[in-house]
C-alpha cells in the first residue's frame, strides 16, 4: 500500500511540475509578447500617431496586463501546488523508507530466529547421537 502511494505521489508531482512549467511557459511568453508590442508601438509613436491608434494600443495593453495577471496567478498557483506535491511525495518516500525498513528489520529476526531453531535442531541431534552412541558403548 505504502508503495502504490509512493507510486501515485510520484504521478501527482511529476504532473503537477509540469503544469508549473507549463504556465510558468505561458506568463514569459506573454511578458514577451508585450515587452515586444511595446517596442513596435514605440518605435511608431516616433513617426506619429493619431488619438484612436493610441487609445486602441492603451485598451490592448491594458486587456494584455489583466491577462498577464491572470497568467501570473496561475502560475503562482501551479507553482504553489507542486511544493505540496512535493511535500506528499516526500511524505510518502518516507512512509515507504519507514516500512522497508520495519520489512528488512522482521526478516533479519526471522533469519535470527530460523539460525537459532536450526543450531538447537543441530544440538539436539547432536546430542541425541552421542546419547544412543554413548549407550551402544556401555552396552558392550
Amino acid at each position: 500500500i505504502a508503495r502504490e502511494g509512493a507510486d501515485a505521489a510520484t504521478l501527482q508531482l511529476g504532473q503537477a511540475m509540469q503544469r508549473a512549467m507549463d504556465a510558468d511557459k505561458q506568463l514569459k511568453t506573454l511578458l514577451e509578447y508585450r515587452e515586444e508590442y511595446q517596442s513596435r508601438f514605440l518605435s511608431t509613436v516616433t513617426t506619429g500617431i493619431d488619438p484612436a491608434a493610441w487609445r486602441n494600443f492603451h485598451l490592448f495593453m491594458q486587456k494584455l496586463d489583466a491577462g498577464i495577471d491572470q497568467a501570473s496567478a496561475h502560475a503562482d498557483a501551479a507553482r504553489e501546488a507542486a511544493k505540496r506535491a512535493q511535500a506528499n511525495w516526500q511524505e510518502q518516500q518516507r512512509k515507504l523508507k519507514a516500512y522497508n525498513v520495519l520489512s528488512e528489520r522482521h526478516d533479519k529476526e526471522q533469519q535470527v530466529h530460523a539460525a537459532k531453531r536450526e543450531q538447537r535442531d543441530s544440538d539436539e541431534y547432536a546430542a541425541n547421537k552421542f546419547i544412543r552412541t554413548s549407550a551402544g558403548q556401555s552396552n558392550r
